[in-house]
């Protein structure tokens, strides 16, 4: 016990390297190994918010150079204001505000477990509208889109908004990630008590041993990291799907592509839930 005691108090005076390592049966062993966990926990959750704050960085960096370089251009005569020059920095202003955003909606994310407005839904009509939202996005990336809604309405008790975020999210993600030439497919489906939506594509895929972290937060594999984006989409996507009471997963195969599936109970046409669930009580 004084040795776990010791190793917290060096841990909270910022050594991060600090265990406890007591290898002993019983409770006093298990404490150690729970303490020592915490550690762990908390020195991988340091070394991504350092990550985070390097990535930041280096996003923000570019497009606020070049925006500061092209308004002191203008400003000391250098370049005329012609239509295209001005649209290129208003295209760096949108990519910060973009990158803002970003940053901001962990948090409002979390918020939405105490302010989802909830209703029944269709899911198969809301997966529809986000990809006619996104479509232009998509057609920017280059991909080829395909919607194979389910045979009937897919009825969930859900916030719509939110939920059009998430899939928006889902199909933003496909579009930085995938290459020029690839194929998305949208497919809402049902279990006797789930609705799902499964957003495939024919992209590179995801390494095995990234496929675990793909919704923790501050977390971006090394092709997200080069594909550039704040990697915080598909926490957003986790944290929404889950304030629903659903789960989202993600697979991908040693071939290529990636598969992200989000499950929620289904609601019956009268009104009452298929199945009991953890789902958000209004």
């Amino acid at each position: 016990m004084v040795r776990v005691a010791s190793t917290a108090r060096a841990l909270a005076a910022g050594d991060r390297s600090a265990r406890a390592r007591i290898d002993a049966p019983g409770e006093l062993g298990d404490l150690a190994r729970a303490f020592d966990a915490m550690a762990d926990d908390v020195g991988h959750g340091e070394q991504a918010r350092h990550r985070l704050a390097a990535d930041v960085a280096h996003e923000l960096r570019t497009p606020l150079t070049s925006l500061q370089a092209g308004l002191e251009e203008l400003r000391d005569g250098y370049a005329d204001p012609s239509a295209e020059r001005l649209a290129s920095l208003h295209d760096q202003a949108l990519r910060l505000g973009r990158i803002v955003d970003d940053l901001g909606e962990p948090a409002e994310a979390e918020s939405a477990r105490l302010s989802l407005h909830l209703a029944e839904v269709d899911l198969t009509a809301l997966a529809v509208a986000a990809v006619a939202e996104r479509a232009a996005e998509l057609r920017t990336a280059g991909l080829t889109v395909r919607t194979v809604p389910g045979p009937a309405a897919l009825l969930v008790r859900a916030d719509a908004d939110r939920l059009h975020q998430t899939l928006g999210n889902l199909l933003s993600n496909a579009a930085r990630h995938c290459r020029p030439g690839d194929t998305v497919t949208v497919t809402t489906s049902a279990t006797p008590f789930e609705a799902l939506v499964e957003v495939a594509d024919t992209g590179p895929g995801i390494p095995a041993e990234e496929l675990p972290h793909v919704f923790d937060r501050l977390w971006r594999g090394a092709r997200a990291r080069s594909a550039g984006g704040s990697g915080i989409g598909l926490a957003v996507v986790k944290e929404l799907v889950t304030a629903h009471g659903g789960t989202v997963t993600a697979d991908s195969g040693p071939g290529g592509g990636t598969r992200l599936t989000l499950r929620l109970p289904r609601v019956a046409p009268h009104g009452s839930r298929l199945v009991p669930g953890p789902g958000v009580e209004p």
